[in-house]
């Protein structure tokens, strides 16, 4: 039995994880879209590629989303995953829980839908914005927060943290694997990296903000900070995020300044994101931990 718990929490974990990343490269490729040359000056190799790796995250995360049904479905009965496969339908359909998650696949899935045309109009981009919105929102009902209520400020603070931290992670990732590699025009790439910056300052402003009430609303002392699991696990995803800010500080007072005036500015911008991507991996994957275990509060 121990050997099947372990194999239920491995799969909570993952699933949230690769969730979260599918989900926030999504996001980061919606803002990209935005910033970047429209028509005919994008490379078509380069739109390919796009279109391409948005198809498999929305496939990635609505896969991972039906694991995380699949390994709830196992917590909530108390099983391995081969009993609760037989659970599986009436959890889906007859809890909360299962309901919101269902919405979430949804909305995923429409995403996914709306990313095989290849060229979408500005107002069904919308639509694909409105689909993202509807996930982070039933996502984070699914959570720690969605106990107290819809309409709570905890619930509303989870929700823009997590769409915070997917658009940080998900332009950082872009940006550097995807759009930095491309030779585009001086004044396009100048222009993307000032949205890039702002956007991330923005994100940044948000996540701390939301982060800190959201912490100590479910930390609720110093001790349970430094004295539990949770709290250990809080302040690892804290220390990944601050170093994520201190490479993010560099590059907009040096790098970016650095990239407007050469290409190996360029280049050392590129991999600053890079490193940055990994950090925040680490983040996202310590929020996965911490939504596999009980807040010290709640105990």
């Amino acid at each position: 039995m121990e050997e099947g718990v372990d194999i239920v929490w491995l799969l909570q974990v993952g699933s949230a994880f690769v969730l979260n990343c599918g989900f926030s490269w999504l996001a980061g490729s919606w803002w990209a879209r935005r910033w970047l040359p429209a028509g005919a000056v994008r490379p078509a190799a380069f739109e390919a590629r796009l279109r391409t790796l948005d198809l498999l995250a929305a496939g990635v995360a609505i896969a991972a989303c039906g694991l995380s049904l699949l390994a709830a479905t196992a917590v909530m009965g108390g099983t391995g995953l081969r009993e609760a496969c037989a659970m599986f339908w009436v959890m889906a359909t007859s809890t909360a829980y299962g309901r919101s998650g269902c919405v979430a696949v949804a909305a995923l899935a429409a995403v996914l839908a709306l990313r095989c045309v290849r060229r979408l109009p500005s107002a069904v981009e919308l639509a694909v914005l409105l689909c993202m919105g509807i996930f982070a929102v039933t996502r984070s009902s699914m959570g720690h927060a969605g106990e107290q209520g819809l309409w709570s400020l905890p619930m509303a603070a989870e929700s823009i943290h997590l769409s915070a931290i997917s658009v940080w992670a998900g332009i950082v990732a872009v940006s550097g694997c995807l759009v930095l590699p491309v030779r585009w025009e001086t004044d396009a790439l100048q222009r993307y990296l000032g949205w890039m910056s702002h956007a991330a300052t923005a994100a940044l402003a948000a996540i701390a903000m939301t982060g800190i009430y959201s912490g100590w609303h479910r930390v609720g002392s110093t001790g349970n900070l430094i004295y539990t699991v949770y709290g250990l696990t809080l302040l690892s995803k804290v220390a990944l995020v601050l170093l994520a800010i201190g490479i993010g500080g560099y590059n907009k007072f040096i790098g970016l300044p650095a990239a407007s005036r050469s290409a190996a500015g360029v280049a050392v911008v590129r991999l600053a994101l890079r490193i940055e991507t990994v950090l925040l991996l680490g983040a996202i994957l310590a929020a996965a931990l911490l939504t596999s275990q009980q807040p010290p509060t709640a105990i």
